[in-house]
């Protein structure tokens, strides 16, 4: 029995990539034509204080097979009004940049709790 436990976790430390390769985006003018990039970020599975790695897309599906990181994925915005806009019945028509990239880390908070704080910047890669 121990003999198969220690062949099991040998197995799942070999698969596990030695060295993260991180990734800093740079949108395009695709990208900003589209208003938004998705970003990818991984943490250790065991440990949700370790440090939190951005990282390509590539990379992310090699990292996420892995038992050892736990990833997620975010649409963030790079165009648009920066801040909540309104018509004249006082309804949303755009939930602006800061709005909906403060929404889009909230959604994968319980994922990875700390990346608010990996992103204090909610307006990074902003253009007008």
């Amino acid at each position: 029995m121990d003999i198969k436990k220690y062949n099991q976790i040998r197995t799942i430390i070999s698969n596990t990539p030695k060295r993260i390769d991180t990734y800093v985006p740079n949108p395009t003018e695709v990208d900003y034509n589209r208003g938004y990039i998705t970003r990818f970020f991984i943490q250790q599975s065991n440990d949700s204080e370790s440090p939190i790695y951005e990282v390509s897309s590539q990379n992310f599906r090699k990292y996420s097979t892995s038992k050892t990181y736990r990833g997620v994925s975010l649409r963030w915005r790079i165009k648009g009004p920066l801040d909540t806009v309104f018509n004249n019945q006082n309804e949303i028509t755009d939930k602006g940049v800061k709005e909906s990239n403060r929404i889009a880390l909230s959604l994968v908070s319980d994922k990875i709790k700390n990346l608010k704080l990996y992103l204090p910047n909610l307006l990074q890669f902003y253009k007008k």
